[in-house]
């Protein structure tokens, strides 16, 4: 069993592109890199490292998800660098009463079960799904149940395995995007005074040497402005605001009456969506706001000039907008308008920048 696992490091680095403001951004957690070293005595034959991990969160209250993202041959006293990078977690809301906590396990395996395992891949369906040309595969399988299964079965009762668990239990409020790493042994070494990661993404202590006899994990947060509304298709929020949305704009070439009386259902129906949002936990509420701000100044639009003839004289937007909208004013709803825009075209640059999907 492991003698020891530092405490969370956060290396020397670049500055990040963009900070992590509370209640006003997203984090997304991804694998950065991680190495495994076992020391002679160990193992007295090549062996498989079986490399998952478990991510815990408020986001999501059900049991943790879990993933194997490697099988890999080992060398003793070798270190052996995985070469994994993947997404841990999707965009979360920052938030500081959320937590997060992120487990990597490297399973030593001793009497080579990677037969047996496959066998065992095969009956629950997920031959199709690995490659099997190499006796290691660089994909997560995010299917927690299954994961489970095949852990497991290599770790079945009278199966001699080492476990070792790098724990990463980030605390929210105080969290800072980049890298963050957690290092450990199986011998009794002090841990560096620091570390750092340099331009190649590549994890040494202070003075640039490489971690050699070391158990590491680096995890990157990144940072995010705005999610889109592309990442809310389904939510039953957004469907009905897009329903409302299109039935109101159907009705602007109508006569008046017909138009006022689908203003009205508009605001009717903004009442039923910020009931839904309340709902909504992937979400940060000031986008949410944001998103219904928009749509609301596209239909105001469309029905003009009936809806602003009701408006005029107003200084302030009706109570109930107020609270929908997190804005007092129509001045100050076009304000939060623009911004969100603005936000948007940041954010698909730093999705650029990041290399990862929009969404």
């Amino acid at each position: 069993m492991p003698t020891g696992v530092s405490p969370i490091y956060y290396p020397e680095q670049t500055a990040p592109p963009l900070e992590l403001e509370l209640d006003n951004s997203y984090l997304l957690v991804r694998l950065h890199d991680a190495q495994a070293f076992f020391e002679a005595g160990w193992l007295v034959q090549p062996s498989f490292l079986i490399f998952s991990s478990s991510v815990e969160s408020s986001f999501q209250l059900a049991s943790p998800t879990q993933s194997l993202h490697q099988v890999k041959i080992i060398q003793k006293n070798t270190p052996c660098r995985l070469g994994i990078a993947t997404n841990l977690t999707d965009w979360l809301p920052f938030r500081a009463t959320d937590s997060l906590k992120v487990t990597l396990k490297f399973i030593v395996v001793q009497d080579q079960p990677f037969g047996e395992l496959v066998d065992q891949m095969g009956k629950v369906g997920l031959a199709a799904k690995l490659s099997l040309v190499r006796p290691d595969w660089a994909v997560a399988v995010k299917v927690s149940e299954i994961v489970g299964r095949l852990l497991s079965y290599c770790l079945r009762e009278g199966k001699q395995h080492e476990v070792f668990s790098l724990v990463m239990d980030l605390n929210m409020a105080r969290l800072k995007p980049g890298y963050h790493a957690v290092i450990g042994s199986q011998s009794n070494q002090s841990w560096p005074a620091a570390l750092a990661v340099d331009a190649n993404g590549r994890l040494s202590d202070k003075v640039g040497l490489p971690l050699q006899t070391l158990s590491y994990a680096v995890v990157e947060v990144l940072a995010l402005k705005r999610r889109g509304e592309e990442s809310a298709r389904g939510e039953p929020w957004w469907e009905l605001l897009q329903t409302a949305k299109d039935q109101a704009l159907n009705a602007a070439s109508a006569d008046t009456q017909e138009q006022r009386q689908a203003f009205s259902q508009w605001r009717s129906t903004l009442s039923q969506i910020r009931a839904l949002a309340r709902k909504e936990s992937g979400y940060l509420v000031k986008e949410i706001q944001e998103i219904v701000g928009v749509a609301h100044v596209e239909v105001e639009g469309a029905l003009a000039p009936i809806t602003r003839v009701e408006a005029a004289g107003l200084e302030e937007l009706p109570q109930d907008l107020q609270e929908l909208l997190g804005v007092r004013s129509d001045d100050g709803l076009r304000q939060s308008v623009r911004d969100y825009q603005t936000a948007l075209s940041i954010s698909r640059q730093l999705i650029k920048r990041y290399q990862l999907a929009e969404g």
